[in-house]
C-alpha cells in the first residue's frame, strides 16, 4: 500500500481581505500592459515595466527562443523576450491562486514575480545551442549567467531594489534553487519544477510560432488544479488533474519529436557548435564557466553578433580564427550538412555517454574524415577534420515526478499519493515515460555534401560506423 499522509485544508484565517492586503501587487489595476501573441493584454506593474527597459533584458528580444529551429519552421523567429514576458504573466496568475492556499511573504512574493521574468536573463545566442558543449566534465549554463546578472548587474540590482523592493540575493536564490529559510519549496517548484510556468509557456509559445498543434497545454486549468500541500509544502497537482498533467507529458513529447529534436536544427546547432568549440579551442580554454570574464564577449552577445563576438576574443588573444568559423556562414546561407547515418542511444549506450564530452566527438570526427580521404578519388581535394560532424542530443525530460496528487478521503480529509497510485493511475508511469524520453534520441553522423564526391563519403561514413555498435 502506498504511504499516506494527511493534508489539512487551507487556513480560514487566511481570507481574501489578508490576501489582498498582503500581497495586492498580484491584483492591483497596473498602468502598463503588453500585446502578446498567446494571452493578449498582459498586464505590467511598474516594476516588470522598469525591468524590460534594463540593457539585459532588451538583450533578449535579439535571441531566438527556439534557436535554429527557424530553418524548419519559418515562423520560429520568436524571442526569450516574449516568452520571459509570458513566464511572469503565468507566475502571476499561478500566484493569484496559490497564495490563497498557502501564504508566504510578500517580498518572498515579489522576488518569485521578478524571477519568473528574469529566469532566461543569461541566455547564451540560439538559445540552448551551445549548452550542449561539455569538456571535461564542465559545460556551459545559460542558469548560471541568469543568477551571475542578477547578483552583479548594477542597473538590474538598482531596479530590483528600488521597484520591486526585493533583496537580488533573495531572487538569485529562488534561480538557482538554493535553500534559503524564507522560500517555501512550493515557490522554487513553481519555478523550477516538472509543471513549472517557464515549461507552461514555452509550450504553448512554441506550437504557436511553429504553427504546429500538438504542443498547445491549458494553462489556466492546470493552474487550477495546482496546490500545495501542508506536510512537505511543496507543489502538487489535485487528482482532478491528473488528465491535464498527462496532456501536458504529450505534448513535451510530440514538441520534442517534431520540433526541438528535428534533424535539420540539430544539424544547425552541431555545426554551431563545432565552431565555437574550436574558437575555444584556439583561446586555451578548457574548462567552461559562464561567468567567465573571457567568454563574456560571446555569452552575452546576440544571435546576430555571435561570429563577431567570437572573433573580437580571438583578436583580443592575438590568434588566428580557426577554419570552421566559416560553418557559421554557411548556417545563415543554409547550406548544410547532411545525414550520412543515423545510430539510435538505445542501440548504443557506451558511445552515447562518450560522445556527450565534445572533445571525444571531435576526436571521432576526425577519424571519420580520414575514413572519407581514403575513400576519396585520387587527386581529390583532402576533406578537414570538421568535414564530418557528429550531434548527441541532451536527455529530453517529459517528467511526471510531480510531487504528488492531492486527494480527498471519504472522511473529507485531504491525502497526498505518489503519481501511481492514485485510483485513476496513469497509463504514463515514470518507466513509460522515460522510455518515452530514449526513444526519440538518436546520434547523427554529418557529413559536408558540398565537397567532391559526397555519396563516396556518405557510404564510407555509413560503413564505419556500422561497425560502432
Amino acid at each position: 500500500m502506498p504511504q499516506l499522509h494527511e493534508a489539512s485544508h487551507p487556513n480560514p484565517a487566511n481570507t481574501s481581505r489578508s490576501r489582498f492586503a498582503r500581497h495586492g501587487y498580484l491584483f492591483e489595476p497596473t498602468r502598463h500592459s503588453i500585446r502578446d501573441a498567446i494571452y493578449g493584454s498582459i498586464p505590467l506593474t511598474n516594476a516588470a515595466y522598469r525591468t524590460l527597459d534594463t540593457r539585459v533584458f532588451q538583450r533578449l528580444k535579439h535571441i531566438k527562443q527556439v534557436g535554429p529551429v527557424y530553418l524548419v519552421y519559418s515562423g520560429a523567429t520568436h524571442t526569450r523576450f516574449s516568452h520571459s514576458i509570458g513566464v511572469y504573466h503565468l507566475a502571476r496568475l499561478a500566484l493569484q491562486h496559490l497564495t490563497s492556499v498557502a501564504d508566504t511573504e510578500p517580498e518572498v512574493g515579489r522576488a518569485a514575480l521578478a524571477a519568473a521574468l528574469l529566469h532566461d536573463i543569461g541566455h547564451f545566442p540560439y538559445s540552448h545551442v551551445m549548452d550542449e558543449i561539455l569538456i571535461n566534465g564542465s559545460r556551459l549554463s545559460h542558469a548560471d549567467l541568469s543568477v551571475h546578472l542578477v547578483e552583479h548587474d548594477d542597473e538590474l540590482r538598482g531596479v530590483l531594489q528600488h521597484d520591486w523592493d526585493v533583496d537580488p540575493a533573495l531572487v538569485g536564490d529562488l534561480l538557482a534553487g538554493r535553500n534559503n529559510p524564507r522560500i517555501p519549496p512550493w515557490l522554487h517548484t513553481l519555478i523550477d519544477g516538472p509543471m513549472d510556468v517557464d515549461k507552461l509557456d514555452y509550450l504553448n509559445r512554441d506550437a504557436h510560432h511553429t504553427g504546429v498543434p500538438y504542443g498547445k497545454v491549458e494553462v489556466q486549468r492546470l493552474i487550477d488544479f495546482l496546490a500545495v500541500d501542508s506536510g512537505s509544502g511543496d507543489l502538487v497537482i489535485t487528482e482532478t488533474g491528473v488528465g491535464t498533467v498527462e496532456s501536458v507529458i504529450f505534448a513535451k513529447y510530440l514538441m520534442f519529436r517534431y520540433v526541438y529534436y528535428h534533424h535539420t536544427a540539430r544539424i544547425a546547432g552541431a555545426m554551431m557548435n563545432r565552431a565555437v568549440l574550436d574558437c575555444l579551442l584556439a583561446l586555451g580554454i578548457s574548462a567552461l564557466n559562464a561567468t567567465d570574464p573571457r567568454l563574456q564577449p560571446l555569452l552575452q552577445t546576440t544571435d546576430a553578433a555571435m561570429e563577431a563576438g567570437l572573433r573580437a576574443m580571438l583578436e583580443a588573444a592575438n590568434k588566428p580564427a580557426p577554419p570552421s568559423l566559416a560553418l557559421l556562414e554557411r548556417i545563415n546561407d543554409r547550406r548544410l550538412y547532411k545525414r550520412a547515418a543515423v545510430l539510435s542511444c538505445n542501440a548504443a549506450p557506451v558511445l552515447d555517454t562518450r560522445l556527450r564530452d565534445a572533445l571525444a566527438r571531435r576526436e571521432l570526427e576526425a577519424e571519420l574524415a580520414t575514413t572519407v580521404m581514403a575513400a576519396a578519388p585520387a587527386g581529390g581535394s583532402a576533406a578537414s577534420d570538421y568535414h564530418v560532424l557528429i550531434q548527441v542530443p541532451p536527455t529530453a525530460k517529459f517528467a511526471v515526478d510531480v510531487k504528488g496528487i492531492q486527494v480527498e478521503g471519504d472522511d473529507g480529509e485531504l491525502r497526498l499519493l505518489p503519481w501511481e497510485a492514485t485510483s485513476g493511475a496513469s497509463y504514463l508511469s515514470s518507466a513509460t515515460v522515460a522510455a518515452m524520453e530514449q526513444s526519440i534520441r538518436t546520434i547523427l553522423f554529418l557529413y559536408d555534401n558540398q565537397q567532391p564526391d559526397p555519396e563516396a563519403a556518405r557510404l564510407a561514413i555509413a560503413q564505419a560506423v556500422s561497425t560502432l555498435c
